[in-house]
């Protein structure tokens, strides 16, 4: 819980700096896949960024053996929390798509070019609508707020389709590591090696517009180990997160901030993947062209 009270005053300086900004002198980014704006350089430091519109801190913390890369993460807009994807049957480096969309942090997403089936969404764009009971779905929605369908919940899923607030991205990875704030049990059966220790990759919510991205370093990376997905389950409701959700691991477990790689794993041993999630500013700096 040591990042909740720091997270909360973070949190409180925003929603007190809004007066001063003046309604409407920060505008929502589209909800396609317009890149966000170029984050000033200047409001960086080694580990955190600030601005109007968007708080991150980053860092590291090992226990058992593994190493957590973290970004707690405060937005002013649902629109900030966004996906990139490659053109349609090509795959690109998250560090690439993570410089390329002004990403001012950006993990993996679920690598959804690489499977068939599921219900994908990117952006408001429907890729696919093929639900799979095997798989543990996420839904974040236009305000920002995260839905984890245990086993693709057909009723649930429906109800969220045809609810009055529009699905933003969905991804179909998992399985579920909170659900309203309750540590899951892993299940007895599920893809992707969940038993054992891996390199691994979670996004989690926090409260309103208030995020959290979490990467695990492992196969001997900095000297850690990886970790189990119920471990990492574990650290991600220790944070404090009220849902959390496992996405792509092993190869593709990397965090971008600042443009460089803030985990172990070296740009050089990146996978290619399909798709990213990260967070962008509000702020034109007049630096988009650059």
């Amino acid at each position: 819980m040591k990042s909740t009270i720091f997270s909360k005053v973070l949190l409180l300086c925003l929603l007190l700096a809004l007066p001063a900004l003046g309604e409407g002198a920060l505008e929502d980014l589209p909800l396609d896949f317009t890149p966000g704006h170029v984050a000033d350089p200047a409001l960086f430091t080694e580990d955190s960024y600030s601005d109007e519109s968007l708080t991150v801190r980053v860092w590291r913390e090992t226990i058992d053996g593994c190493t957590f890369n973290v970004a707690d993460i405060t937005v002013l807009s649902p629109s900030q929390l966004r996906t990139a994807v490659t053109d349609r049957g090509r795959t690109n480096k998250i560090s690439t798509l993570a410089r390329q969309n002004h990403a001012v942090v950006a993990i993996g997403g679920d690598y959804f070019r690489n499977e068939e089936g599921g219900y994908v969404v990117r952006m408001q764009e429907v890729f696919r609508k093929k639900p799979r009971k095997s798989h543990d779905m996420l839904v974040i929605d236009g305000n920002g707020d995260f839905h984890i369908l245990v086993k693709s919940n057909a009723a649930e899923l429906e109800k969220l389709v045809k609810g009055d607030v529009p699905l933003i991205n969905v991804f179909n990875f998992g399985p579920a590591l909170v659900v309203d704030s309750v540590l899951q049990d892993m299940p007895e059966t599920y893809t992707y090696n969940i038993r054992r220790p891996e390199p691994r990759c979670a996004i989690g919510q926090l409260g309103p517009l208030h995020y959290l991205f979490c990467v695990a370093d492992g196969r001997g990376a900095s000297g850690s180990e990886g970790c189990t997905v119920e471990t990492l389950a574990r650290f991600m409701a220790d944070q404090g997160c009220l849902q959390a959700y496992n996405l792509d691991g092993g190869n593709s477990a990397l965090m971008v901030f600042n443009g460089e790689n803030y985990s172990s794993k070296s740009f050089k041993a990146e996978r290619s993947v399909s798709d990213i999630i990260y967070v962008a500013t509000l702020v034109d700096s007049g630096l988009d062209g650059d």
